[in-house]
């Protein structure tokens, strides 16, 4: 199964892009933040919309990746982005550390909080349904999952690893990611509490930055075993998401972005070691090059063009 790995520059009978196809990076990532941010505070703000629709500006990524796709690839590369969100052949393990492994370091993000172990409450059988109610909510409903990473991960980030190598790719990768949920903490959708201050927002979104940056790392390494697969990508972003359902045993936590927070200090401090045990373990390279065998053995299989109409 292959990936978006390919620029229009690289593919000879992809359509004509001029300055977008040289630059498909800048433009993905401009267009997504404008889809974005513009859907948010011009229509969701003004229009005071739900949150159901709210959801649908994490649409942004996705939108700017197949936009930039069907101009400088045409039909071929659209298709091999939309085939990376069915590749699930991938094995067990990668689904037990995605769905599991993140959810467990999403926990421990709470419990690196000082106090909060004092705060643990234990939950009977009736915490199940709601946990799969929080769940379906979250991939289905929430927007984020399913809907940014044929941005984020099945678009920028194999462009981003070829032109800066894994580990500074994802860095940049995780660094833009954090600022186009800048809204979280900035603007009239701020969920920064009723007493933020700007040295208290600021800190809570260096903090946010370290967290997704780890993040990001985890993720890199997850899909450079898994082929590329967007659709580990969301399962990942998924179990992250799901922290809040978390806050059952933890009922003090507060629901805002604040230093003191496991969407603070915890997400900074769990995924940063958790990144640098990966960064240790591959030394630096994330898997990236059984993630380059896989696609050479991949385009192999390819049938070219004339064979492929005889």
């Amino acid at each position: 199964m292959t990936t978006t790995d390919s620029t229009a520059a690289e593919r000879p009978d992809a359509p004509r892009g001029g300055l977008l196809a040289r630059h498909p990076l800048v433009f993905f990532f401009l267009l997504s933040f404008v889809f974005t941010f513009g859907y948010l505070w011009l229509i969701v703000v003004p229009l005071n919309l739900p949150d159901p629709l709210k959801a649908l500006a994490t649409a942004g990524p996705p939108i700017s990746a197949f936009l930039i796709l069907a101009i400088t690839s045409g039909k071929p590369g659209v298709l091999r982005l939309l085939r990376s969100y069915v590749h699930w052949r991938v094995g067990v393990r990668w689904y037990l550390v995605t769905l599991i492994g993140v959810q467990v370091l999403m926990l421990v993000a709470y419990v690196v909080v000082p106090g909060a172990l004092d705060d643990f409450v234990a939950r009977d059988w009736s915490f199940v349904p709601f946990y799969l109610s929080e769940a379906a909510f979250t991939l289905f409903l929430a927007g984020g999952p399913l809907l940014e990473e044929g941005g984020w991960r099945g678009f920028a980030l194999p462009r981003l690893q070829r032109l800066h190598g894994p580990l500074v790719g994802t860095i940049i990768l995780g660094t833009l990611w954090s600022l186009w949920h800048g809204w979280i903490f900035v603007g009239p959708l701020a969920v920064t509490g009723p007493g933020a201050t700007f040295v208290s927002v600021s800190t809570a979104f260096v903090l946010f930055t370290i967290g997704l940056i780890g993040l990001s790392i985890v993720m890199t390494w997850v899909l450079n075993n898994t082929g590329g697969s967007v659709l580990m990508a969301i399962l990942l972003h998924w179990a992250f998401d799901m922290g809040p359902a978390f806050v059952a045993f933890f009922p003090s936590t507060t629901p805002y972005y604040v230093p003191l927070s496991y969407q603070g200090m915890g997400l900074a401090i769990v995924f940063s070691i958790a990144a640098l045990i990966i960064i240790v373990f591959t030394r630096g390279r994330l898997s990236y090059d059984r993630y380059l065998q896989e696609q050479a053995a991949a385009e192999e299989e390819e049938p070219t063009p004339a064979t492929a109409t005889t």
